[in-house]
């Protein structure tokens, strides 16, 4: 390692338990392809979306739906119509307080269930209701194919249907078991007009055969012998079902449905993560897409980071919050696209979410990347002249960026050492560190707090 060299400063995160083996990170940055052909640049690295608080609604966040013309959400017992500007109107109580609730529509119904019980909001004449019919078993969740609303009977491998367009009709008669392999019903979702029935260890694959008796038969394809950890662990994203999935062999695995068989996604930093959770069934999945990118986040109890997949590169990527200097989970609890806006619930606000925003509702919004090893191939320790970091520069704010030096692989840093990210306007400002001593093994991180724009195109050493 002589002369000025480019360094792999751009890329995703893959860090192990082993941190001598990969030691990678890219926290709250994504990597997004330059698509122009001709460009210096094939891939950079962009900043997260930060948040804006829109309104504080006063009680938990339990769900959220658009219904292409109307959003709705579930704050403790009530049903709100949301608006664009943060006004709200109440559309109904329901019967329980806490916990999550899924929400379909149809063609002139919002069906919304807790669990253990269902309810219909007509989108004509906005009336609302709990489903009172006898047959009613409860379900976790529902979805909609052809007409018919899904339901599946807790605790069982049974699914059953309501009428056609009509969650509140239901017959006892309208019900059929996965029963292909030896477990229950987990949760389910419909994709391509298929519904996937997923247990703790398998997935069946059903299809509306037209049957005027029962009209969902057993798709006669090739066992799927892969389950799901939970009832939030599944999502739909860039036309892909993916889900946390888990077999008799194991858990923790994030599967694509390729066809009809899983191909996993995650790599082994993503599994080691989720296997530090303290509770992975309560794991939850959101997505959103913006110009190029289109993601996938898993928020999993006891993880310290938010797990993004990113569908344009196959490449993950972490976000979070830095408080009082450790990492926490994005408190995104799930994301809604509403008129060309994204917004993110937690808690009990409701956030709009923009590439714009630089900081998240107030709070700092820490970009960190960390690089690969740096290890001459004799092994022998390298002198660092200087490090140059082509970067965004002269924004509208001034900010700073800081690198840290580790000497022994990523396990110890260094003080930071802070730079500017230049003057309002000086678009071309070099962001230089010289004089980077010597190691036989190192790392540089890169953090940025401030409240600015962050790209980063490039990173160069003298050695």
């Amino acid at each position: 390692m002589a002369g000025r060299q480019t360094v792999k400063v751009i890329g995703p995160s893959y860090s192990l338990g082993d941190r001598k083996s990969a030691v990678q990170r890219s926290v709250n940055m994504y990597m997004r392809q330059v698509e122009g052909l001709g460009e210096d640049k094939m891939v950079v690295l962009d900043s997260a979306p930060g948040l804006s608080l829109l309104v504080d609604m006063g009680a938990d966040f339990r769900g959220s739906y658009n219904t292409d013309s109307r959003w709705f959400a579930v704050f403790g017992q009530t049903l709100y119509e949301m608006a664009e500007d943060g006004t709200y109107t109440n559309r109904g109580t329901l019967a329980t307080s806490g916990g999550f609730v899924c929400m379909k529509s149809g063609r002139d119904q919002l069906v919304i269930v807790d669990g253990t019980n269902g309810y219909v909001f007509n989108l004509n004449t906005n009336a609302f209701g709990q489903i009172t019919d006898l047959d009613w078993r409860g379900s976790n969740w529902v979805d909609e194919l052809d007409g018919y609303f899904i339901f599946a009977d807790p605790g069982t491998d049974q699914f059953y249907l309501s009428a056609i367009d009509d969650a509140s009709s239901l017959d006892a008669l309208d019900f059929s078991s996965a029963d292909a392999s030896p477990d229950n019903i987990v949760t389910f979702r419909v994709r391509h007009r298929e519904l996937h029935l997923f247990g703790t260890r398998s997935c069946e694959i059903w299809i509306n055969s037209g049957d005027p008796d029962f009209p969902f038969v057993r798709y006669n394809s090739t066992p799927i012998d892969v389950g799901i950890v939970g009832n939030r662990a599944a999502c739909i994203a860039a036309d892909a079902l993916v889900w946390v999935g888990q077999t008799d062999r194991g858990r923790g695995y994030v599967y694509m449905m390729v066809g009809h068989q899983p191909q996993r996604i995650s790599t082994q930093a993503v599994e080691e993560a989720l296997a530090g959770s303290t509770d992975l069934s309560e794991c939850s999945l959101w997505s959103y897409h913006v110009t190029g990118n289109e993601f996938i986040g898993i928020n999993a109890p006891g993880v310290d980071t938010t797990w993004v997949y990113d569908f344009s590169v196959g490449q993950w990527h972490e976000r979070g919050e830095w408080v009082s200097g450790a990492w926490q989970a994005l408190r995104s609890d799930q994301i809604t696209f509403v008129n060309g806006s994204h917004y993110a619930m937690a808690g009990t606000k409701v956030y709009r979410m923009s590439t714009t925003y630089y900081d998240l509702a107030g709070d700092v919004l820490m970009r960190e990347r960390t690089w690969p090893h740096l290890v001459a191939p004799s092994l022998e320790p390298v002198a660092y002249r200087g490090l140059e970091l082509a970067c965004t520069t002269g924004g509208p704010t001034a900010g700073n960026i800081t690198l840290e030096c580790s000497n022994d692989g990523g396990f110890t840093w260094g003080a930071p050492l802070q730079r500017s990210l230049g003057a309002i306007g000086r678009w071309m400002h070099r962001v230089r560190w010289l004089l980077l001593g010597a190691a036989r093994d190192r790392v540089f991180r890169l953090r940025c707090s401030d409240a600015v724009a962050l790209t980063i195109h490039q990173g160069t050493v003298d050695a």
